[in-house]
């Protein structure tokens, strides 16, 4: 740490040095050196070198500087706050608020020598799986089951409860999605990159707690990390139990939690390569008489029992039947009782011959019925929901690898998104030709000239960094995260400024803007400019203030992934009302066109460096206009209060991987029940 300390304190010596330099120069050249900066292009150029320097001192210096290094036990309580704010488990994952379904699982002896102790007396329930886990040493443990089983709930059971009753000594739990882990990246950076991306953490802070073992991760979905036929050696599913097994706190195993589909767990252990040191669970599947009493429980089924009683007794008599094998996990018992919960008749499931094709009519009514469930007048009809979604499923199989987590900030950077880098590229481009053309029109190129063209090539070429595959940041995304405008967080967040331990903070950092405001504001004999041209600049100054404000005293996990599309129009505001002023000079003094260009075009030019993420979402929108919603996260907030998708930390998934691969299959709604599309027993579902 102390290493670390002393290299950043290195590299911002030169940092330090080349601004104090540049400043100068700028001081110099405007006050005393030539003719000075007399005209307005002179004087905005040397506005935005001082400007563009500093930031970027400042985002440098945030890189590479030192971190106060806070209390752990601190650290872990505040992220634990962030866990249990972003992962409530929803009680209509498993089956609704009223009857739920009842998961149960039993632990398995392991197939070699370094197993984990397991209890004496399991709970085996869904309740009692935390005390199950407390009792096991080392603390690994491995939960299989088939797909659908319910793993992924049982996963958000043990975060949300085990996070609940956690002791100050023991570790976070972090559901973490294993889809977009790489071979080359060490495992300990990916938790922290995903505490970053997910829970709006520091990276230093992430470090520190995976560092100090305070971080337990609950890695769901191994068995959608390859494509059907890899070889195991080869898979990625291999690497990961690899970097388990070497995963360490101190001279112990590091505590982990992992989901697996039960087969391919089962090749792994007898490949003699499986995780080690830990137990292995196994979800049982659901049986007959617990969908009948599922089922039953519902309310649709109490008063609609003439067209239920033939499904309840088809369960009774057939427990192994068609029918009893489709309804054989929460995922799909719980798709089930949706689909046909409200208008649909649940008898024509009883004509299905295979399990496909039950699935298929099931999950062909389960869209219309979710879309019906959320709102009684639909804002978007059940076959634009299908579509839309198909083509967001289609992006993630795209990906391949089993990619399952949808990012808005990365969809750009996809292997499909060529033609959204390209517009962006051109994009910024086009922007620095135009405002260099507008700076430059007069043909004279002096001092001023030279250093404003320099510094907008390096402008652009900070733009143009973002197209790189981890993108280049100069503001962190996790500052970015905004509620809704309406929201009461924005309530929550200035009672926590002004009453936290941060309220001198706020007050004494709110000095300057309220000086700032009061001198363009304020008549001339009040000692202001009474200047409302000014004003306007100077509002964005308030508007960033508080949105940066919220940004630092709220997490961007209890806001949700749709908070970060508006910290870049947050940043567009604070940017454009500036530019707005400098084109209401430009008017007053009678310039053309060009001079209206310039503004505008540098507008763009900064907001690229700035928020590149957003400019490069926004280019894909574009591409994508006709296939999915130009608001997109507002529509996948409203997809997850209609449970087709779900919410982990600051990333969307689709409601369920088989979900996910039967939409990806199936371009429109289906009229009729069709033929399986392709052999279940090769599905990836968990």
């Amino acid at each position: 740490m102390k290493a670390k300390r002393q290299a950043g304190r290195r590299a911002w010596v030169p940092l330090t040095v080349v601004a104090c330099v540049l400043l100068a120069l700028c001081l110099t050249y405007a006050l005393a050196f030539g003719e000075g900066a007399e005209t307005l292009a002179d004087r905005v150029a040397l506005v935005m070198m001082v400007l563009t320097v500093l930031a970027l001192v400042v985002s440098l210096r945030r890189g590479t500087g030192a971190t106060a290094v806070e209390d752990g036990a601190v650290l872990a309580g505040r992220l634990g706050q962030t866990v249990e704010s972003a992962e409530l488990l929803s009680r209509r994952v498993i089956g609704g608020d009223r009857v739920p379904v009842r998961v149960t699982f039993a632990f398995r002896r392991s197939a070699h020598a370094r197993s984990a102790t397991r209890p004496l007396v399991p709970n085996g329930t869904l309740n009692g799986l935390v005390a199950d886990y407390r009792a096991v040493r080392p603390r690994r443990l491995v939960i299989t089951g088939e797909p659908g089983a319910g793993k992924s709930v049982l996963a958000r059971a043990f975060v949300a409860e085990f996070n609940r009753s956690r002791t100050e000594a023991e570790p976070v739990p972090v559901l973490l999605p294993l889809g977009d882990w790489g071979r080359q990246e060490l495992f300990r950076d990916w938790v922290v990159r995903h505490l970053v991306r997910d829970y709006g953490s520091t990276r230093a802070h992430a470090a520190q707690l995976t560092d100090l073992g305070l971080v337990l991760p609950v890695l769901d979905g191994l068995d959608e990390l390859d494509e059907p036929g890899v070889p195991l050696p080869d898979s990625r599913a291999q690497q990961v139990l690899d970097a388990l097994t070497g995963y360490q706190s101190g001279l112990e195993p590091a505590p982990v939690v992992l989901t697996c589909r039960t087969d391919l767990y089962d090749a792994l252990e007898a490949s003699g390569r499986p995780m080690l040191d830990a137990a292995r669970v196994e979800i049982d599947p659901v049986e007959a008489q617990e969908a009948v009493r599922f089922l039953a429980m519902r309310q649709d089924a109490i008063h609609r029992e003439g067209q239920w009683r033939p499904v309840l007794d088809e369960l009774r008599a057939h427990p192994q039947g068609v029918l009893a094998r489709s309804l054989s996990t929460p995922w799909r018992l719980v798709a089930m009782a949706t689909a046909y919960e409200q208008v649909n008749d649940p008898r024509e499931l009883l004509g299905a011959r295979t399990e496909q094709e039950a699935t298929d009519r099931m999950f062909a009514r389960f869209i219309p019925a979710s879309v019906r469930a959320v709102d009684e007048e639909p804002r978007h009809s059940p076959e634009r929901v299908h579509a839309w979604l198909h083509q967001l499923a289609l992006q993630l199989e795209s990906r391949g690898g089993g990619v399952n987590t949808l990012v808005l900030p990365e969809l750009a950077r996809s292997p499909g998104a060529l033609w959204a880098r390209v517009l962006y590229a051109v994009t910024v481009g086009l922007l620095t030709l135009v405002t260099l053309r507008a700076f430059l029109l007069d043909g004279a190129v002096g001092g001023a000239g030279w250093a404003f063209s320099v510094l907008l090539s390096g402008i652009a070429v900070l733009a143009l960094l973002h197209l790189r595959p981890r993108g280049y940041r100069l503001i962190l995304r996790s500052a970015m995260w905004l509620p809704p405008w309406r929201s009461p967080l924005w309530a929550v967040a200035a009672k926590a400024a002004l009453t936290g331990r941060n309220r001198w903070g706020f007050v004494v950092s709110s000095v300057l803007p309220a000086l700032i405001m009061w001198r363009t504001l304020a008549p001339e004999q009040l000692g202001g400019m009474g200047d409302w041209t000014m004003a306007l600049a100077t509002l964005p100054m308030l508007a960033l203030y508080v949105g940066l404000l919220a940004g630092q005293v709220m997490d961007a996990a209890v806001i949700g992934p749709s908070g970060w599309p508006r910290g870049g129009a947050l940043i567009a505001l604070a940017l454009l009302c500036p530019t707005v002023v400098l084109m209401s000079l430009s008017v007053r003094a009678g310039l053309g066109l060009d001079a209206y260009m310039f503004p505008l075009a540098l507008f763009g030019v900064l907001y690229c460096a700035f928020s590149g993420d957003t400019v490069m979402y926004l280019c894909w929108l574009l591409i994508h206009f006709r296939r999915v919603p130009f608001r997109l996260s507002r529509f996948l907030d409203w997809c997850h209060a209609a449970g087709l998708i779900r919410i982990t930390g600051g990333v969307y998934q689709f409601r369920h991987r088989e979900f996910q691969e039967w939409i990806a299959r199936h371009p429109a709604p289906l009229t009729r029940p069709t033929a399986p599309a392709r052999d279940p027993a090769t599905a990836r579902t968990p």
